[in-house]
């Protein structure tokens, strides 16, 4: 039996750009919460950094799963894919936390936006 399929690279290409894409509209939304005072900007630059961590593992195990089994990981690379889930995962519960840490004394003492 040959093998005789291609191997193509546009879906570890496509999640790169998306990965840069989001990432750097991360940076720019948390630049922007910090310098407007507001935590609606800064919890949706929390949640794109959730993303942005989604895709970059995404990313990364894509590459790795194609990597060959061996004596030690003999079904090979494709498991870690739940590595990466959980990553995410405490990405998202920590930055939840942090928003809600924020956010709740916001709801006694309203602070105005320094939106110009």
């Amino acid at each position: 039996m040959a093998h005789t399929h291609g191997h193509s690279h546009a879906e570890t290409r496509n999640l790169r750009v998306a990965f840069f894409l989001n990432l750097g509209f991360t940076l720019v939304e948390l630049v922007g919460g910090f310098l407007t005072n507001s935590v609606a900007i800064l919890t949706d630059a929390v949640h794109d950094l959730g993303d942005s961590c989604s895709l970059g593992l995404s990313w990364y195990f894509q590459h790795l799963s194609n990597k060959n089994p061996t004596r030690k990981f003999t079904y090979g690379y494709r498991r870690y894919s739940v590595v990466g889930a959980l990553v995410n995962t405490v990405v998202l519960l920590v930055g939840s936390v942090i928003m809600l840490y924020e956010a709740i004394p916001r709801i006694w003492d309203p602070q105005q936006a320094h939106a110009p």
